[in-house]
């Protein structure tokens, strides 16, 4: 026992129903209700398959005569002979010059209406959804490298209301003001702008009053939220079918959290390394109270007395810049740096592409997408519990190479292999689950490899890397779309060969003690030792022991 603190926290539980209580609540309904809010944009903005609105039939021949009378054929990005759906014949039959759709025809089969067929956003005008998700991305970006350094300086209490306050302002600003690009763009940007600083104040408020055994468990459980969410949101709008009615409802559902946010409790060890004692002594008299045990009064003396007994007050003025103090500290932050970047291109390119399927159900796709990634969270854990978090990251990521080479030989293959449209569905959902194990590994090895004084900016800092990394995406479809299929994927095979090496270069978690102050976060990893023969070791331990 280290600090004051440990100590308090013994005595009044550290898993006890206060914190059980205090998951369920906050990282596991609330997170599965703000994951909704927070993506229903990725479905609102499909572009739906189109074609130019031409004339109703009046002549007694097929419907591919007619449209082939009005609409030209090409060659679409992966060689097919199609219509076109963004050009039509200026004076069919006289000549065969093309022109610009006036107005369009939309496949309604499974979408009523998304933003971009309200706002006819697709053909010349398809970047509008491109850059709507590249400018979200980038106001996340500066807003949780912001939101990381307000959330260590000001409390995790606080961000939690104002990021929740961004969201729901945001997102009632791109629904009142849907038909002007500039203003969707701002609500947009303004509902992303504090990241995923809503729940991840809430988690680093669990982790900081439960013992160190339940950090696989909330996170395992946060992953498990954010996949439910993803799996529940489909369903809504294939019931729903309205964008407008889609966002609304899923925006709605944060109201009761944001008028019941005072209620929520700040972390008292950041109270206690703050050297705020009293307002310490009350937060963990509540979670006592919770708990059914009592804190005692020579500990709650000695926290009164010596808040912090490892003079880190004051650090909260260190800023986000201490994340590269030292040059292990340096390293390991910059190696995680790319690993969010790298995880989030590969996760906004399976959620954007699922919800864009024209072959079959999108719905369907991007639900079950999203329910592999409770599989793939729950094989993290065990994986990283087993081997470590370096090698259990390794496997995911060589994993993803694969999978990513094998979807672009896929999306080029023709003939029966090209329309075995199960393959594709296959080796996309292996894709998520992998990438789902890689997002668990990152997750654990950013909260575990700062210090208190910097958690919550290193995890914003993550934040803003992945937005970094969204905000690529879009783009990068986009030259799908236009350029050549399988482009994309081996650009983000590429990516994942270097997410290999960055993983390989991070220092082991699993079963360390872990940084506590910034100068012991400046000397983690320094003398790295593979924790994989280690493993072995113990494992031949425990097979002479048993025989």
């Amino acid at each position: 026992m280290e600090t004051v603190y440990d100590r308090a926290l013994l005595e009044i539980g550290q898993n006890g129903y206060f914190q059980k209580k205090f998951d369920m609540c906050y990282n596991f309904l609330f997170a599965i209700l703000w994951g909704m809010a927070y993506a229903n944009i990725f479905l609102a903005l499909v572009i739906i398959p189109h074609r130019c609105q031409i004339p109703e039939k009046t002549e007694n021949i097929s419907d591919i005569d007619w449209k082939s009378k009005y609409i030209p054929i090409s060659n679409d990005n992966t060689g097919k002979i199609v219509h076109s759906s963004c050009l039509m014949y200026e004076n069919p039959p006289e000549n065969n010059r093309t022109r610009d759709c006036d107005d369009y025809d939309y496949d309604r089969t499974w979408y009523e209406s998304t933003v971009a067929s309200t706002n006819n956003w697709v053909c010349k005008d398809e970047l509008n959804i491109a850059n709507i998700l590249a400018i979200s991305k980038i106001s996340e970006a500066i807003g949780s490298l912001g939101f990381g350094w307000f959330g260590d300086a000001y409390g995790r209490r606080w961000t939690y209301i104002l990021s929740l306050a961004f969201l729901v302002l945001g997102r009632i600003i791109s629904i009142v003001f849907s038909s002007s690009f500039t203003f969707f763009a701002i609500g947009c940007a303004l509902a992303w702008f504090p990241s995923w600083s809503v729940v991840q104040s809430a988690t680093v408020i669990s982790m900081e009053i439960s013992s160190p055994e339940r950090r696989s468990r909330t996170a395992t459980l946060r992953s498990i939220a954010n996949s439910s969410s993803m799996f529940i949101m489909p369903f809504l709008y294939w019931w729903l079918r309205d964008w407008k009615t889609f966002m609304v409802v899923t925006t709605v559902t944060q109201l009761p959290f944001l008028l019941y946010s005072w209620k929520m409790i700040e972390s008292p060890r950041w109270l206690w390394i703050e050297g705020k004692s009293k307002a310490c002594v009350r937060t963990l008299k509540i979670i006592a109270k919770g708990n059914k045990t009592n804190l005692g009064l020579d500990t709650e003396k000695d926290i009164m007395d010596n808040a912090s007994q490892m003079n880190t007050r004051g650090t909260n003025t260190i800023g986000p810049l201490a994340l590269f103090s030292g040059r292990r500290l340096a390293i390991n932050t910059i190696l995680q740096s790319y690993l969010w970047v790298s995880v989030a291109i590969n996760y906004t390119i399976l959620m954007m592409k699922s919800g864009q399927k024209s072959d079959g159900n999108p719905f369907l796709e991007f639900a079950w997408q999203s329910v592999v990634e409770v599989p793939g969270a729950l094989f993290g854990a065990w994986l990283a519990d087993r081997v470590g978090r370096r090698y259990a990251g390794l496997i995911s990521y060589t994993l993803t190479v694969l999978l990513w080479m094998s979807i672009a030989l896929y999306e080029n293959g023709s003939g029966e292999w090209h329309l075995w449209w199960l393959v594709g569905t296959t080796l996309t959902i292996l894709t998520r689950l992998a990438t789902a194990t890689s997002y668990y590994v990152i997750y654990l090895f950013n909260m575990e490899l700062y210090p208190t004084c910097l958690r919550q900016s290193g995890m914003s800092l993550g934040n803003l890397l992945a937005s970094g990394g969204g905000a690529i995406a879009p783009y990068l479809l986009y030259i799908g779309h236009h350029v050549d299929v399988k482009l994309p994927y081996l650009i983000l095979a590429g990516f994942s060969v270097f997410g290999c090496l960055s993983f390989f270069l991070l220092p082991e978690t699993l079963n360390m003690k872990l940084p506590e102050t910034l100068k012991d976060a400046q000397e983690f990893g320094k003398n790295r030792r593979n924790y994989f023969s280690l493993i072995i070791k113990k494992y031949k331990a425990e097979n002479n022991d048993t025989c």
